[in-house]
């Protein structure tokens, strides 16, 4: 249903260092008359507050401004891409059309890790040559400029077929496509190198110097993900030691297969400024105050989490319950062609299962900006052009009964 009574009057506040509204936040995000938030149709939590439809949220969610933080180019491949790469290439087609290809590398509800893995089988041959890497990446920032994502940060595993591309092919081919992406669509991007657990320790060092030695280009950070149950972070220690010391910025997988004592491990032995998931931190208290004290960011992904069945369903996430609490958290896609699913989707997904307002989400969405890998000079000005895109934003809400803002 639209939005009851008067034409919406909104005023922004952003969101503090931890992640809350400061003083007077409360009052004055949200619609006048009545102080009242905006919730998505659908929610049943509470009776009170101004209630859209799902999909007027949703054109809502992809309008307004937002960062992605966590988004793997692996998983991210358009499915018209794989078969676009497989007949220039003239390789063997994984399958005939866009919506089989889509039925074989979707993850579905009740499908398990070892699933998901096996999807990758169908396309790693989009992973071999340096143009088609550029290519990923340069679709990868296209997809977040059709959702008015105006900042991203990507993350790759440069560890691929080593007989083909070598570590370093690999990363400067993403950055080359990340660069021609932020000339033709004004995307602003960055990059994170992904480490797999799984391989040796002098495989993480490879591509902690790989991507040191191209901060000046565009690498910001450094990442572990993979098997968390079989290969702690404090095996990567040093190497996370490395980067830190060389300015690279850390994330770390964590709190997704194993518990909060994983996600502690990260923070306090690895240096971790953000966690990928952090999903079961509500498992030990003191482990959320921890976080909360040092200011660590969750990089949340809601969908992801509920089709590999870290959440038994959205309504249980436990996003907003950080939220409150006080730790920055943000929402993202993991791997969008995957799963199937896009920002705007996701901030929706919350919206309708945890009773998120427009007015929270906008908040969280200032999150993300806050938490870039970027220096002191960039993330300022980041964060002031952004704060005047969501102004802008607001200046195109709705009118009762009129036509979506362009």
């Amino acid at each position: 249903m639209q939005v009851q009574g008067k034409t919406p009057s909104y005023t922004y506040k952003p969101a503090n260092n931890k992640g809350q509204c400061d003083s007077g936040c409360a009052q004055s995000d949200s619609f006048a008359p009545g102080g009242q938030p905006v919730y998505v149709d659908g929610w049943a939590g509470s009776a009170q507050g101004h209630f859209v439809s799902k999909a007027q949220f949703q054109e809502w969610m992809r309008q307004m401004p937002k960062a992605e933080l966590h988004t793997h180019v692996e998983g991210s491949v358009r499915p018209q891409t794989i078969l676009d790469i497989a007949d220039q290439y003239q390789l063997p087609l994984p399958a005939p059309t866009v919506e089989e290809l889509k039925q074989k590398i979707g993850m579905r509800q009740g499908e398990n890790l070892l699933d998901f893995l096996k999807k990758f089988d169908h396309f790693r041959f989009v992973f071999d040559r340096p143009e088609t890497l550029s290519r990923l990446a340069y679709e990868c920032i296209d997809d977040n400029a059709r959702e008015n994502i105006v900042y991203t940060e990507l993350r790759i595993n440069p560890r691929k077929n080593t007989e083909k591309v070598s570590i370093d092919q690999v990363l400067d081919s993403v950055l080359d496509g990340m660069e021609k992406a932020k000339k033709d669509l004004g995307v602003e991007g960055r990059l994170i190198a992904s480490i797999n657990r799984s391989y040796p320790v002098e495989s993480a060092w490879e591509i902690a110097r790989a991507a040191v030695a191209r901060k000046d280009r565009g690498i910001v950070g450094l990442d572990l993900a993979g098997d968390e149950v079989n290969h702690p972070a404090s095996k990567f220690a040093e190497v996370f030691e490395y980067a830190k010391a060389n300015g690279l910025g850390i994330t770390i997988h964590a709190g997704e297969a194993r518990g909060p004592e994983s996600v502690m491990q990260a923070v306090e032995l690895c240096h971790a400024q953000r966690i990928g998931h952090g999903v079961r931190l509500h498992e030990d208290p003191a482990a959320m105050q921890a976080l909360r004290d040092k200011g660590t960011v969750l990089e949340m992904c809601p969908e992801s989490n509920k089709l590999l069945n870290v959440t038994p369903d959205l309504k249980a996430y436990p996003l907003k319950t950080y939220m409150e609490f006080g730790i920055p958290v943000t929402i993202n896609t993991d791997d969008r062609h995957i799963f199937d699913v896009n920002l705007a989707h996701e901030y929706t997904s919350l919206a309708e299962n945890t009773g998120l307002s427009l007015q929270q989400l906008q908040g969280v969405a200032r999150n993300a900006v806050q938490a870039a890998f970027l220096p002191g000079q960039e993330k300022t000005a980041l964060l002031a052009s952004f704060d005047r895109d969501m102004k802008r934003f607001e200046s195109k809400l709705y009118r009762i009964g009129g036509p979506a803002a362009g």
